[in-house]
C-alpha cells in the first residue's frame, strides 16, 4: 500500500499515448479533472488495463525483467483509501473499498496475466473485451475443473516420462515445462463445443505432440511406439508410400467434451515451422463452406515463440484472416513461448517486446499468461473462444513457459543458456506443484501408475502391430486414417487407372459457352468487354473455333453442373493476369460484381463456384488452397500465379505439401496450379514456371502431374479428368501466355466431344517414311511447325508432349513402333539448355528408345544455350536467341 500522493510522478506515465474507451473518452489529462473522484478511479483502472502487461509476472523462471519496474498506486491518482467507490458500473465484481479496488485491478492486469486490447479500434468491442475478460477471471474454479486440470497435467508428464524411459536417445520434443498448454487446449475444446462448434481444425509444431495426441486426442500410443521402433505408418499394400518422421503424425478423431461431440483434426506438419498455418486455415474454410456455417468450425493454431516472430509465412497467413474470400471467422492462436529458439536467445531473434507483436498490426487482442498459473490459463482460454465466436476475429494467447530439455532430449542446453538451465534444473515440475497445492501425493502416484500400465500394454501391442489398408480405411480407427467419411469412394492412385471419360455433347457445350457471357438486365458493362470479350466469344461459338479461356470456362461450368465445387484463387484471377478470363464482370457505376457461371450453378442448385482475387502473396495462398482441397474430393481447387515464376516464393509449399502429401501422409489433393509460362521477351521474372524443378521432383505415376498444353482442348479435358477418376492428385499446368489469344491455338467443339479425351501426345506427321523425329512441348510447337512448313520439309514426325508427368511412355512407344530403326531424334524447347524439360525428357525418351531397340538413340538438342538466369532481359538478345533456334531447325532439314 502506497503512503503518499506524488502527482509529478503520475504525469510521467504516458496517458496520452493510449486511447480510452467507453465513458473514459471524455476524460482529459489535466489537474482539475483529477479532482473528481470518479474520474480518478476511471483513470486508475484504465491505466492498468493499458499498461499492466508491462509489470505482469509472466515468466515462470523469472528470467525476464518487467518492462516497467512498478505501477502507480491509487494514491498516485489522487485517490484516498477512504473514498467511496464510484466506478461500480464498469466492474464485474462488487468492490467495497479503494483498497479492495487496488488489489482487484492489480490481480486482473498486473500479475499472471497481461492483456493488450488497446489496439482494438472499435470502442464497443474494446469495452466487451474488458468486461468479459473480467467476468471470466472472476469465475470460481470448481472442484471438477481442478480434478480435470490435475489429471491432464499428471497424465501429460507421465506420458513424457514413459517415452523418456523407453526411448532414452529418441528425439521426442517433450512438452515438459510447458504442460499448461494442454490445460488451455482442453478449455478451448470444452468452451467451443458449448458455443456450437462441432469441428476444430488444428495446426501445431512438434513440441508436446505425443502426449497431446495420446491423451486428449485419443491417438493410440501403440501406433506411436511402432513408429518410433522404425515401422511404417502407411499400409503395407501401398508400395508408393515413403512415410514421414514420427513427430509429424496427425489425427482426426471425434470425442465427447461436456457430453457433446467434437471432431478434432490436426493437420500434418513439415519441419518448416508455421508452414501448416495456412493449410489449417484453408481446410477449416472448406469445412465451413460444406456446412454453410462459419460458427461450426474453429481454426486453432499452436505456434513457437521464435517461429511466430521470425517466419514470414506467419505474416502472410495473418493477412488472409480478415479477407472475405479467405476468412474463417477467426482463429484462436496459442504461442507456446519457451523463451528461446533452438539455441538462440530472445535478444538475438527479435527486437519487439513480445513474440506476438505482429498481431498489433492486425488489431487483434492478445493475452500474455504465465504458463504455470493453469487455473487462470483455463479461464483465459474459455474467454478467447467466447471472443472468437462473437466477433469472428482472431485472438492470441501467449503462454510463457520453458523447455525442460534442449530443443530435443539429446541436446545439452547449458552450452548456450547456462543461467536459464540452472533454474530449470532446480524447478519443480508444474504437475508436481499443482498436485502439492490441491491434491495428495497418492493422487499423483495413482494417475501415473494407471498411465504407465496403459502404456505398457500399448508398448507390447506395438511389437506385433501391422499397418494395413483395412485398418487405415476403417472409420472406427483412432490412428492414422485415409479414405474415410467424405473420401470413402476414393482410393490410392496406384490401384486406379489414369484415364477418364471427359468429352461432352456438342449442343450442351455450345449452350454452356453462351451461358458464360450472359449479363443480367440493367448491368453497366464496360463497352470494350462487350465488343472484345462477349461478342468475340459468341462469334467463336458461331464459327466453331474456340479459344483457351472459353475451353477453361466450359470445363468448369460442366463440372459445376455435375455437382462438383470449383474454387479459383490467386492474384488477379477474376479478370486474369492477361485480361483473358473475365469470370467476374464489374458494373461500371456501382462496382457490383456479376459472375455468370456462379449464378448459373446456383440457379441449378448444383456445385458452388468461388472466384477469389488474392492478396499479393504466394506461399500463404498456395498453402491455404492446398488445405481447402484436402477437405472434400468434390472440390476442384485452382491457384493461379500472376506469372509462373512467382510460385518461387511459395516453393516450400510445393516441396513439403503439394508434391508428396499422399506418399508421406496418405492425403490426396485435387489442387491445380496454373503457372503462366513462355518465352516472349518478358525477361527473367516473367517467363518460366521453373518446370525443371517440378519435373525433378516427379515420380512416374506417383506424386503429382505436370502438363504443358499446346491446345485449348487439352485444358478442357485435363481439368475435367482431374475430377473424374477415383483418386485425386495435384496438377501443375504451365499455361502458355501467348496462346491465350493466338489464332493458331483454337479448337472445335468436336475436339471436346463425347468420343474425345485428354491426349498426352499430339502427333504431326509429314511423309510416309519419316527419317527425323522431333520431340517438343508447349507453345513452341507452333513456331516449329511454321518453320517446317515454310521450308517445305518432308519425312518428319513431331511428338508434342501435352503432359510430361507422368511421362506418356505407352503413347510414345505406340507412335515410335511404326518408324524405321535408323531415324534421327531431335529435342526442341524454348527454355535454356540447363532448364526446361530437356534433362527429364531425355532420360524418359532414352528408356523408350532402348526398349524399342533403335539403332541411333542420341537426342540432338535444339534450343537456347545454357543461361544462369531464367531468361535474358534485353530485347535484342531475345530476338537473337529466337533467330539462332530457327537456324538450328533449318540446319536439320
Amino acid at each position: 500500500m502506497q503512503q503518499h500522493f506524488n502527482y509529478a510522478r503520475l504525469l510521467r506515465y504516458p496517458f496520452s499515448n493510449y486511447k480510452n474507451y467507453g465513458q473514459l473518452t471524455q476524460v482529459k489529462l489535466d489537474k482539475s479533472l483529477l479532482e473528481n473522484i470518479e474520474n480518478k478511479q476511471y483513470h486508475f483502472i484504465q491505466y492498468f488495463r493499458q499498461n499492466g502487461h508491462l509489470v505482469a509476472q509472466l515468466d515462470p523462471l523469472q528470467l525476464i525483467e518487467s518492462q516497467q519496474k512498478e505501477m502507480p498506486g491509487v494514491l498516485d491518482f489522487g485517490i484516498k483509501y477512504n473514498d467511496d467507490i464510484k466506478v461500480s458500473n464498469i466492474l464485474k465484481k462488487d468492490v467495497k473499498s479503494v483498497e479492495e479496488l487496488e488489489e482487484y485491478i492489480n490481480k486482473l492486469y498486473a500479475q499472471s496475466v497481461g492483456v493488450e486490447f488497446e489496439q482494438i479500434e472499435d470502442p464497443e468491442e474494446k469495452q466487451w473485451l474488458h468486461e468479459n475478460y473480467e467476468k471470466f477471471m472472476n469465475e470460481e474454479i470448481t472442484q471438477a475443473d481442478r480434478v480435470s486440470i490435475h489429471n491432464l497435467l499428471v497424465q501429460m508428464e507421465a506420458i513424457d516420462h514413459y517415452y523418456h524411459k523407453k526411448f532414452t536417445t529418441f528425439k521426442r520434443y517433450a512438452g515438459e515445462g510447458g504442460e499448461g498448454v494442454i490445460v488451455a487446449l482442453r478449455a478451448i475444446y470444452g468452451q467451443a463445443v458449448e458455443l456450437g462448434v462441432t469441428d476444430v481444425v488444428q495446426s501445431m509444431a512438434h513440441r508436446g505432440r505425443f502426449p497431446l495426441m495420446s491423451s486428449l486426442l485419443d491417438f493410440p500410443p501403440s501406433d506411436i511406439f511402432r513408429k518410433i521402433m522404425g515401422e511404417n505408418d502407411l499400409p503395407q499394400e501401398y508400395t508408393f508410400g515413403v512415410d514421414d518422421v514420427v513427430h509429424h503424425l496427425s489425427t482426426s478423431n471425434k470425442k465427447k467434451f461436456n457430453n457433446k461431440d467434437l471432431t478434432i483434426t490436426v493437420v500434418h506438419n513439415p519441419s518448416h515451422l508455421e508452414a501448416a498455418n495456412p493449410v489449417s486455415q484453408g481446410k477449416a474454410k472448406a469445412k465451413q463452406d460444406d456446412y454453410g456455417n462459419i460458427d461450426q468450425v474453429l481454426n486453432l493454431q499452436l505456434h513457437g515463440d521464435a517461429a511466430f516472430a521470425g517466419q514470414g509465412i506467419v505474416y502472410e497467413s495473418m493477412l488472409l484472416s480478415g479477407l472475405d474470400n479467405y476468412s474463417n471467422g477467426g482463429t484462436v492462436h496459442i504461442i507456446q513461448n519457451n523463451q528461446i529458439g533452438y539455441t538462440t536467445n530472445i535478444k538475438d531473434s527479435r527486437f519487439s517486446r513480445y513474440s506476438s507483436d505482429l498481431l498489433l498490426a492486425y488489431r487483434y487482442p492478445i493475452l500474455h499468461v504465465n504458463g504455470e498459473d493453469v487455473e487462470t490459463l483455463h479461464k483465459v482460454s474459455k474467454f478467447a473462444v467466447e471472443y472468437r465466436q462473437k466477433f469472428k476475429k482472431d485472438i492470441l494467447i501467449d503462454i510463457v513457459t520453458y523447455r525442460k530439455y534442449g530443443h530435443n532430449e539429446v541436446d545439452e542446453p547449458s552450452f548456450t543458456q547456462p543461467n536459464m538451465y540452472e533454474k530449470v534444473r532446480k524447478a519443480k515440475s508444474l504437475p508436481v506443484k499443482y498436485n502439492q497445492q490441491h491434491f495428495r501425493q497418492e493422487d499423483y502416484e495413482k494417475i501415473r501408475q494407471k498411465v504407465f500400465a496403459y502404456l505398457d500394454s500399448e508398448y507390447e501391442k506395438a511389437k506385433t502391430l501391422k499397418q494395413t489398408l483395412a485398418k487405415v480405411t476403417d472409420e472406427k480407427s483412432k490412428g492414422s486414417k485415409a479414405f474415410t467419411q467424405k473420401w470413402n469412394k476414393m482410393k490410392f492412385s496406384q490401384f486406379c487407372g489414369q484415364d477418364a471419360k471427359t468429352g461432352l455433347n456438342k449442343e450442351y457445350l455450345v449452350n454452356l459457352a453462351k451461358q458464360s457471357v450472359v449479363i443480367k438486365p440493367n448491368f453497366n458493362l464496360h463497352p470494350r468487354l462487350q465488343k472484345y470479350f462477349i461478342d468475340d466469344r459468341l462469334d467463336q461459338i458461331q464459327k466453331n473455333s474456340i479459344d483457351w479461356a472459353t475451353c477453361e470456362t466450359i470445363a468448369v461450368g460442366s463440372l459445376l453442373e455435375e455437382g462438383f465445387n470449383v474454387r479459383l484463387s490467386g492474384e488477379d484471377v477474376e479478370r486474369g493476369t492477361f485480361s483473358q478470363r473475365h469470370w467476374a464482370f464489374v458494373d461500371q457505376k456501382t462496382e457490383e460484381k456479376w459472375i455468370p457461371m456462379q449464378n448459373f450453378a446456383e440457379a441449378k442448385m448444383q456445385g458452388r463456384l468461388q472466384v477469389a482475387n488474392s492478396p499479393l502473396a504466394e506461399a500463404s495462398v498456395m498453402g491455404y488452397e492446398f488445405g481447402y482441397s484436402l477437405e472434400n474430393p468434390n472440390n476442384l481447387v485452382m491457384w493461379e500465379a500472376q506469372f509462373g515464376d512467382f510460385y518461387n516464393t511459395g516453393q516450400h509449399m510445393s516441396d513439403t505439401f503439394i508434391t508428396c502429401a499422399e506418399e508421406k501422409w496418405m492425403r490426396q489433393s485435387s489442387l491445380v496450379l496454373l503457372l503462366p509460362h513462355g518465352y516472349d521477351g518478358a525477361g527473367p521474372e516473367h517467363s518460366s514456371s521453373r518446370m525443371e524443378r517440378w519435373l525433378q521432383q516427379g515420380v512416374q505415376n506417383q506424386n503429382f502431374q505436370f502438363a504443358i498444353p499446346s491446345s485449348p482442348s487439352s485444358i478442357f479435358h485435363i481439368l475435367r479428368r482431374q475430377m473424374h477418376r477415383q483418386f485425386r492428385k495435384p496438377l501443375v499446368i504451365a499455361n502458355a501466355k501467348s496462346l491465350l489469344r493466338s489464332n493458331k491455338a483454337k479448337c472445335t467443339f468436336e475436339d471436346l466431344g463425347e468420343d474425345k479425351s485428354f491426349q498426352r501426345i499430339i502427333t504431326h506427321k509429314q511423309g510416309d517414311r519419316p527419317n527425323k523425329v522431333i520431340f517438343t512441348y508447349g507453345k513452341f510447337v507452333y513456331d516449329l511447325l511454321e518453320q517446317l512448313e515454310k521450308k517445305n520439309a518432308s519425312n518428319y514426325v513431331t511428338f508434342t508432349f501435352e503432359q510430361l508427368l507422368p511421362f506418356p511412355k505407352q503413347e510414345l512407344e505406340l507412335g515410335l513402333k511404326q518408324l524405321d530403326k535408323d531415324v534421327k531424334f531431335y529435342f526442341v524447347q524454348e527454355e535454356p539448355q540447363n532448364q526446361g524439360g530437356l534433362n527429364y525428357c531425355q532420360l524418359q525418351i532414352d528408356q523408350v528408345l532402348t526398349s524399342l531397340q533403335f539403332t541411333n538413340k542420341s537426342l540432338n538438342y535444339i534450343g537456347r544455350p545454357e543461361c544462369p538466369s531464367v531468361a535474358v532481359g534485353a530485347t535484342v538478345l531475345h530476338k537473337q536467341e529466337l533467330q539462332n533456334i530457327v537456324k538450328q531447325i533449318d540446319s536439320i532439314l
